[in-house]
């Protein structure tokens, strides 16, 4: 399969800044912080709201909406080349589970930017350069399939509620014009929840930091550790770029 030879490394890092752009952070100036003081999220009731309950809700966000806006990107690339996914951004609905959007990353060791890709019906259809669509298996592109990456059981969502030791950080001025306050939360995901959305993951547990809106509501997920074999310890971000997003997906004829 021939593909694009691109710098993989300089576009995903563009990529991420571009995403992060939409929820860069700067420090709070003596604002409160509107997550801990939502009572919506006090599941139990004790007039307090933990970490613990502030990352059921947002799952609960994530689980209950019927489309997201999505992006997923390295700045990292994996020492010793090989197979990974440095970027993919796109649409993802819930019923039925279908993505439509662009994949960056490398295949057999070459560079390949920005290929569309449909996720329907278990198949993954690939817009290969030069060749056409086709379709594939996600797992040779060391990917998910990324249409089951709102699946309430494996996809995004359970990384969440699957983070031990968690904390929450000071509040953060972020999202588009630093208009949003958010809130970040940090702890440790076991492996073997971080390879039901990122299948070559490799280490035993994952060090996550999620920002989390007024709302509830997860922004935006970075994930560190060893994502590769006999490689140093790389970051995934997951941006959330909308939520309530409807569109009909199908396969490419």
């Amino acid at each position: 399969m021939m593909l694009l030879r691109l710098p993989v490394r300089r576009l995903a890092a563009a990529a991420l800044v571009g995403g992060l752009s939409v929820t860069s952070v700067a420090a709070c100036s003596g604002g409160d912080d509107p997550v801990s003081e939502n009572s919506e999220l006090d599941d139990d009731g004790d007039g307090e709201v933990s970490p613990e309950e502030v990352l059921a809700a947002a799952k609960e966000q994530l689980d209950a909406t019927s489309g997201v806006e999505i992006e997923l990107a390295t700045a990292d690339e994996p020492a010793g080349g090989g197979d990974y996914l440095a970027e993919a951004t796109g649409t993802l609905v819930a019923d039925p589970p279908a993505f439509e959007g662009t994949v960056t990353g490398s295949v057999m060791g070459v560079p390949a930017s920005e290929v569309p890709v449909v996720a329907v019906d278990g198949d993954l259809h690939v817009d290969v350069p030069i060749l056409g669509w086709d379709t594939y298996d996600p797992e040779r592109f060391c990917a998910p399939d990324p249409a089951g990456l709102l699946d309430p059981e494996s996809g995004v969502s359970p990384v969440l509620t699957a983070t031990g030791d968690v904390e929450a950080g000071e509040a953060e001025r972020g999202g588009a014009d630093n208009e949003d306050v958010l809130t970040p939360y940090s702890g440790t995901v076991p492996g073997d929840t971080v390879r039901n959305i990122l299948p070559c993951a490799e280490g035993d547990a994952f060090d996550a930091t999620y920002r989390i809106d007024a709302d509830g509501r997860l922004v935006q997920a970075e994930i560190t550790g060893a994502f590769f074999p006999d490689t140093d310890a790389i970051t995934y971000t997951i941006d959330v770029l909308a939520y309530d997003v409807e569109k009909d997906i199908s396969a490419p004829e």
